[in-house]
């Protein structure tokens, strides 16, 4: 994966910068800021969140496939498009969870317990945000997967045609 191709691989470089900032101003000018914690805290939940569409697209999620691999090339099929079905209807629970805590840190005002009471609701709006591309990005690929089965050609398990 290359740092350019995702928005949420360009959080590791600025936590790296923030962490590096707070270290000089605690250790050499004896006046820490206190903050690297609080927001490299968020722009991990970012990061992880913002990212999880990324790296389905690129096949970078964990894949175990002993018992597949043995099954005939029509059960493996439709086994992935059922498998992708799960993932999306999953992506799609996750995504309602994410709004419910979004609207609770709202009605309430929810902010951090540090210095600064940072509004929660832009970095836990990082989550929602994310299982919504993931739920996209999951239309699609069943969609696709659909076509595919329909004529007859194999699939990968993200949607991909692959030879027979």
């Amino acid at each position: 994966m290359c740092i350019r191709d995702s928005f949420a691989g360009w959080l590791v470089p600025v936590m790296m910068v923030l962490v590096l900032i707070e270290v000089f101003m605690r250790y050499v000018m004896n006046q820490p800021l206190m903050i690297a914690d609080e927001f490299s805290a968020y722009m991990l939940v970012a990061l992880t969140f913002l990212g999880a569409a990324y790296t389905w697209k690129e096949k970078g999620h964990v894949r175990i496939t002993a018992m597949i691999s043995r099954l005939p090339p029509k059960v493996v099929n439709w086994a992935r498009l059922i498998a992708l079905i799960f993932a999306f209807t999953f992506a799609v629970i996750l995504s309602q969870g994410g709004y419910h805590f979004i609207a609770l840190s709202f009605r309430f005002g929810f902010s951090s317990a540090t210095w600064l009471h940072t509004p929660l609701q832009v970095p836990q709006m990082t989550i929602f945000i994310g299982f919504i591309l993931l739920a996209l990005l999951l239309i699609t690929q069943i969609a696709k997967a659909i076509v595919d089965l329909r004529s007859g050609r194999n699939i990968d398990d993200v949607g991909e045609v692959v030879s027979k």
